[in-house]
């Protein structure tokens, strides 16, 4: 720990009993104390919680016991998704389970909210054929894998089966898990993410998994145990497990691929995966954000396997050459400078690591673009890019939450739940947006997974965030719509039906920007495949370019602003 850490962990305590909660006040004493220049600020609340008025009830059952089983803490993902393509984007919570000694025998279920519009949602899981939660429930990844048209679910657990439920385009599903072959084994999985890996035009799949850890082989642990103070144990206490990868056979089925694609050979203890093209070569790439050991960036050798480049790409670890706790992650061209870059969430202590494309070679740049010193106090979990104000440059949304729930009993003036943090892009920089009063950013809540769409179409991007052992929150963008905007909804036809892998570039009179479809992303959680572009105040693209997977190119000229955009491949559009 370097000297301004210090100063945090034996200041804070202290602050906090003379100025309360005011996070503002006692945080900028703490740089200073520590030497460190104290951070901008922007006085806006800009996000409003809607989770009543929606009519949403969902709860999400964590079982905290006396016997500290890891998954307790880990939290549960959340969807965006249009699952009955009425152009409105709903949601999906997954939902965790029980754990053994718990008396409550009632069954945990997954929620399915359908968008009725005007800010309201009606639950319809049962009428949709969604089951109770099977095992205990963790991620949730969302695409099209039998091209069929309407978005499928896949569900991983931290016990028994995974589960694929296929969309039958009639507001219901149908449990294809076995058929499909994607069960896995049993073990401990987390994220998911879709992509076309092969660019064969049908979806594959990605799974993360985390440690050799099940309700049968739990440890006692804890810095304090003569004391009676447990805690939830380390990663470092278990064994990693290698990922998994199945490759979409066309038919329904899948093949598990783990081993012939160079995957299975890496035992990671993996939790956030992203899916993208990190050196435009036409081949998507997959990027996993690891706990306690170097994260791994697997480059599609375009042959039906990857090679594992993590460390010598830069994207491993921090700055110092140290492995990180790593949960969350996300992937966009933060900087403008047209190559794709990463963002991963960490303990607290660690910070928020940024790593910066310089030419398919990466360098951490946290302290550079002013994050670092704003996340360390802070665990982070769910992770978006997004411009939340149209301003046509990517800022960044971090939810935040500890992972131990005694966490004040071990460090005083540190608590379990957190508030979360956003960063606006400013000119090279990102400023820590901190809310005012009845800012629901600003509210502590144990969360974990993030999702990210335009709920309410109005033109701005809004939240949904998963909480453990809490209700959720959704939270209704304020301030985007003041600037234009333009969102592309593509459908493939020689490729992947959602876009996926798809690279999209804009040119708006001498400026240029170029974005893509992504798999995966943020921590346990799925948003929707509908590329959102802020243009500030530019009220006209003048050319858009479509370079699809399949190699086909579209382009499209003389678009104007403030409007959804279906690209159908193929160069048709409406």
């Amino acid at each position: 720990m370097d000297f301004s850490a210090t100063l945090v962990h034996e200041l804070e305590p202290k602050l906090r009993k003379v100025f309360g909660g005011d996070a503002f006040i006692w945080w900028n004493l703490l740089v200073v104390a520590a030497g460190a220049p104290a951070p901008q600020t922007t006085p806006n609340a800009y996000f409003s919680d809607i989770i009543e008025p929606a009519g949403i009830r969902f709860q999400h059952v964590n079982s905290a016991s006396p016997e500290k089983f890891l998954v307790e803490t880990m939290g549960s993902g959340v969807a965006f998704f249009d699952y009955d393509q009425d152009g409105r984007i709903d949601i999906f919570f997954v939902n965790g389970g029980r754990v053994p000694g718990v008396i409550d025998s009632s069954p945990v279920r997954h929620a399915l909210y359908r968008n009725l519009g005007e800010g309201r949602f009606s639950d319809e899981t049962r009428a949709a054929g969604i089951h109770a939660s099977e095992g205990y429930g963790q991620g949730v990844a969302v695409a099209d894998y039998d091209g069929d048209g309407d978005d499928d679910l896949f569900i991983t657990n931290f016990e028994g089966r995974n589960i694929l439920y296929a969309n039958q385009g009639a507001g219901t599903f149908r449990d294809r898990t076995e058929h499909a072959g994607v069960a896995g084994d049993g073990r401990w999985s987390v994220s998911a993410a879709f992509l076309d890996f092969d660019n064969d035009g049908d979806l594959d799949l990605y799974v993360t998994r985390y440690l050799d850890h099940n309700f049968g082989n739990n440890r006692v642990c804890g810095p304090w145990l003569e004391k009676g103070i447990r805690t939830y144990c380390s990663p470092k206490v278990y064994d990693g497990l290698p990922d998994l990868l199945y490759r979409n056979n066309g038919n329904g089925t899948f093949s598990d691929i783990s081993e012939q694609a160079g995957i299975s050979r890496y035992a990671g203890k993996s939790l956030g995966v992203v899916a993208g093209d990190f050196d435009w070569d036409g081949w998507i790439d997959i990027y996993v954000a690891n706990d306690s050991q170097g994260n791994y960036l697997f480059k599609n050798l375009q042959n039906g396997t990857f090679e594992e480049v993590g460390l010598n790409l830069g994207v491993a670890f921090d700055e110092n050459g140290a492995p990180q706790a790593g949960m969350g992650v996300d992937m966009a061209d933060f900087n403008g400078d047209g190559l794709p870059d990463f963002v991963v969430t960490n303990l607290d202590v660690e910070y928020l690591a940024l790593y910066l494309n310089r030419r398919f070679f990466f360098e951490e740049v946290a302290s550079v673009f002013e994050v670092k010193l704003a996340s360390r106090n802070l665990v982070g979990f769910g992770v978006r890019f997004l411009d939340f104000d149209n301003d046509s440059d990517l800022d960044i949304l971090v939810v935040n939450g500890h992972i131990i729930d005694n966490i004040v009993q071990i460090r005083p003036g540190s608590s379990y739940s957190q508030p979360k943090l956003l960063f606006e892009n400013r000119e090279g920089r990102f400023v820590k947006s901190v809310g005012q009063p009845g800012d629901p950013l600003s509210l502590p809540q144990v969360s974990r997974g993030l999702a990210v769409g335009d709920i309410d179409l109005d033109g701005d991007l809004d939240v949904v965030v998963s909480n453990c052992g809490q209700g959720p929150m959704l939270l209704s963008n304020n301030h985007g719509n003041k600037k234009n905007w333009l969102e592309v909804q593509l459908k493939g036809i020689e490729s992947n039906s959602n876009g996926i892998g798809a690279r999209i570039e804009l040119r708006v009179g001498e400026e240029q920007f170029r974005t893509q479809v992504l798999g995966g992303g943020s921590y346990l959680s799925a948003s929707p495949y509908w590329v959102h572009l802020g243009l500030g105040e530019r009220r006209e693209v003048d050319e858009l370019t479509i370079r699809w997977p399949s190699g086909t190119v579209d382009t499209l000229k003389g678009i104007r602003a403030n409007q959804r955009l279906q690209v159908i491949e193929g160069q048709k559009w409406q």
